[in-house]
């Protein structure tokens, strides 16, 4: 698209980066008019984690050039083969940046296209930080003719969204497949669709063959596995609904190993890998073991071997949950011994009951007649394996006993009833609010986009279900059959998460929500400050809001806003030139 040139700002005495545009595209108004457009909204961009746009050539320039901060250091697919992460998890620290960068971009309606490890700068010196670069440029590298009448594909095949191979129009779902192919990559050292050639890296793309993520690193968490495996839907109303929800489920991933504060996290990392790589493991370990015995006094079993299982995965000579395990699996034996010997003893009692009133009924020939003295022709044959005898045509046990007397034998006892039949399964119906974006049972997802779900949970185990809203904090219950018959029917609220509010302009710009001081400009930016949406609204989800800015040196001033739960909104700060 264009030759680089590291340059000086003369004015303000700073290294650039001068971006060129090659003549063949400068010279074609389409090219320059998009090239235009792309500049003025990359540059309303303000992130740590994006590439920052100082100035462009304008529109009647004889050369068309962007001015971009100078970063200094490698690419992301350099940094990765000759730093390394060493386990998914820090790896996702990485992964997460980038989410974050492509919430704040997605909020200003830009669209990246084609993210893929090239255009990830990882810089180093007193600052290090990840940096997203080249938003909008397979827009503009699209719209020359030569290049589309040659069919060539503008994108890097191994992180091209299906839609997009299609011909169809890339938004910010596609944004998120490629998302997924670099969080595939970060955790596995694979990349997902790897083929031959183009042709056959497109049709495993357009297929969805990929392997799953844990087969190609068994250090892969579970729920990575299908965050990942959801960016990589090929139907993109499939993919999360939004950036933000792959960032908070990054978030949620990171902070059950112990990175809390994935921003600090990287660039603690970034400033001396090797020393973050050593220490992460018994941080990670302390921090699942945690997770895991808490999950247990919950009576969380399931929760708690996967919390266990991801300890092994990182320190597999560690001794400590080999024992709880042990313990664990000596309880779960226990039980279940106790409830075979239970229905076992039922069951016996049981049928022996009905063994000896059936008896009464049908007596031998020599007996003649049933107590009732109905002659035994009249009777009804006696129904098959099939076709069980309905407990209402059992004789009552005074009937039992006066024939079994009659025939000389010692009266029985009163015969109980048969065990109830188990059924296959338990259907549960849980009514959401709003509603469940995705519905999962054990791990697999059950239904989408409804208010009214149904969960089949089968007899004799433990199930997870757990319900999603890109608004909300998940749902997450663990019950089993017997639970479900007993509640019949479950009404979930979802929980509304905060807001995040972003300001741009003079990071020393305070700002209040309300009445409630929340941040600066300066920590917005840093990180989207979370607002929680006001009680008392239309909606527990979506409210108005009054957000009072004080920049110094300038006049106050008050914005309403519409707060969503779960979104993010961008404002600018006053400067010292607006009037109140």
């Amino acid at each position: 698209m264009a030759v680089v040139y590291r340059g000086r700002d003369t004015a303000l005495a700073r290294e650039v980066a001068v971006k060129l545009l090659h003549p063949h595209l400068a010279s074609s108004a389409e090219s320059r008019a998009r090239f235009a457009r792309e500049a003025r909204a990359v540059a309303r961009l303000s992130h740590p984690n994006v590439v920052e746009i100082y100035d462009y050539s304008g529109d009647a320039a004889p050369e068309a050039y962007l001015v971009t901060e100078f970063i200094r250091g490698r690419t992301l697919r350099v940094f990765a083969r000759e730093e390394g992460f060493g386990f998914p998890e820090v790896a996702m620290l990485a992964g997460r940046a980038l989410a974050d960068a492509l919430v704040h971009a997605h909020s200003a309606g830009v669209i990246h296209r084609d993210l893929k490890p090239e255009n990830v700068l990882v810089e180093v010196g007193a600052r290090p930080a990840l940096k997203l670069a080249d938003f909008g440029i397979a827009r503009i590298l699209a719209s020359d003719e030569r290049m589309t009448m040659t069919g060539t594909l503008v994108g890097s095949p191994h992180h091209m969204a299906p839609e997009i191979v299609e011909g169809k129009e890339a938004d910010a779902r596609s944004d998120l497949f490629s998302l997924g192919t670099l969080l595939y990559w970060l955790a596995t050292g694979h990349l997902p669709f790897a083929a031959a050639n183009p042709t056959a890296i497109l049709r495993r793309v357009l297929e969805g063959d990929f392997e799953d993520p844990r087969l190609a690193e068994p250090r892969v968490p579970d729920a990575l596995a299908t965050l990942v495996a959801r960016c990589l839907a090929l139907d993109p109303a499939r993919r999360p609904a939004a950036a933000a929800e792959v960032r908070d489920a990054l978030d949620r991933i990171l902070a059950e190993c112990g990175l809390e504060r994935p921003d600090d996290e990287l660039t603690a990392f970034l400033r001396d890998p090797a020393a973050f790589r050593a220490a992460f493991p018994p941080r990670a370990v302390a921090s699942l073991k945690s997770c895991g015995d808490a999950a247990l006094r919950q009576g969380a079993s399931a929760r708690a071997l996967a919390f266990y299982n991801r300890v092994l995965a990182i320190d597999p000579s560690d001794r400590e949950v080999p024992e709880r395990l042990a313990r664990l699996s000596r309880r779960a034996r226990a039980g279940r011994a106790l409830r075979a010997a239970a229905v076992v003893a039922t069951a016996a009692v049981a049928f022996g009951g009905l063994g000896l009133a059936l008896r009464a009924r049908h007596p031998p020939p020599s007996a003649g007649v049933v107590s009732a003295g109905t002659p035994r022709a009249d009777l009804p044959a006696e129904p098959g394996p099939e076709a069980p005898a309905p407990w209402s045509a059992i004789p009552p046990a005074h009937a039992s006993a006066e024939s079994a007397s009659s025939a000389g034998r010692p009266p029985p006892r009163a015969a109980r009833p048969p065990p109830r039949a188990v059924p296959p399964s338990v259907v549960l119906t849980v009514l959401v609010r709003p509603y469940a974006q995705r519905a999962l049972l054990d791990g697999v997802e059950v239904a989408s986009g409804e208010q009214s779900v149904r969960f089949e949970l089968t007899p004799g185990r433990s199930h997870l279900i757990q319900i999603e809203h890109a608004c909300c904090v998940p749902f997450v219950k663990e019950l089993t059959a017997d639970d479900a018959l007993r509640i019949g029917e479950l009404r979930v609220p979802l929980e509304a998460r905060p807001a995040r509010l972003r300001v741009e302009g003079d990071p020393a710009t305070r700002i209040s929500v309300g009445d409630r001081f929340v941040g600066t400009a300066g920590d917005s930016q840093h990180a989207a400050l979370p607002v929680p949406v006001p009680a008392g609204g239309e909606s527990p989800y979506e409210a108005a809001a009054r957000v009072l800015l004080e920049p110094p040196g300038a006049a106050p001033r008050t914005v309403q806003l519409r707060l969503r739960a779960g979104g993010e909104v961008v404002i600018a700060a006053p400067t010292d030139e607006e009037a109140p």
